[in-house]
Order: structure tokens, then C-alpha cells, then sequence
């Protein structure tokens, strides 16, 4: 009978120690999870702005790139405007001077 009640004691002893044990690694596991929790926002934080500024970044070098070429459609036409208009600024002056208006 006293190993029986020994045993019990004994048994109540381990119980009682894992459960404190289990109650030691579940504040563990929170304190961890909380910690993971902060790092992953942070993280995720970080990578965000570094998309953003690679997207601004992109974006800005395809409008600077558009810009230039468009820059060189207008210079062009303009060109060729000024071409076809001198031919005709040319014949009113040159008709002006004779006298043939």
C-alpha cells in the first residue's frame, strides 16, 4: 500500500512538473511568436518600400524614355514643317519683291 501511495506522489510529482513544463514552453512559443510576428512586419514593411521605390524608379525611366523620344517626333515634324514653309515664305517674298502680287 505505501508503494501504491508512494507511486501516486511520485506520479502527481511528474504530472505537476510537466505541466508547469508545458506551461513554461507555451510562454516560450508566445513570447517567439510575438517576436516572429514583429520581424515578418518589418520585413514585409521593407520589402514594400523597396517595391514602391523600384516601381517609382521604373516608372520614371519610362517617362524620361517616352519624353526623349517623343521630344525627337516634335523636333522632326517641326523640322519638316519648317522645310515646307520656307518653300512657300520663299515664293510669297520672291513674288512680293518682283511685283507679282
Amino acid at each position: 500500500m505505501k508503494s501504491i501511495n508512494e507511486a501516486e506522489e511520485k506520479a502527481a510529482e511528474i504530472k505537476a512538473a510537466a505541466i508547469k513544463k508545458a506551461a513554461e514552453i507555451a510562454v516560450g512559443a508566445e513570447e517567439r511568436s510575438a517576436e516572429i510576428a514583429k520581424l515578418s512586419e518589418a520585413e514585409c514593411k521593407a520589402y514594400r518600400e523597396k517595391a514602391v521605390k523600384e516601381a517609382e524608379e521604373a516608372a520614371q525611366k519610362n517617362y524620361d524614355d517616352e519624353i526623349t523620344v517623343k521630344r525627337a517626333e516634335a523636333a522632326k515634324y517641326a523640322a519638316d514643317r519648317l522645310k515646307t514653309t520656307d518653300n512657300i515664305v520663299s515664293d510669297i517674298v520672291r513674288r512680293v519683291v518682283r511685283g507679282g502680287c
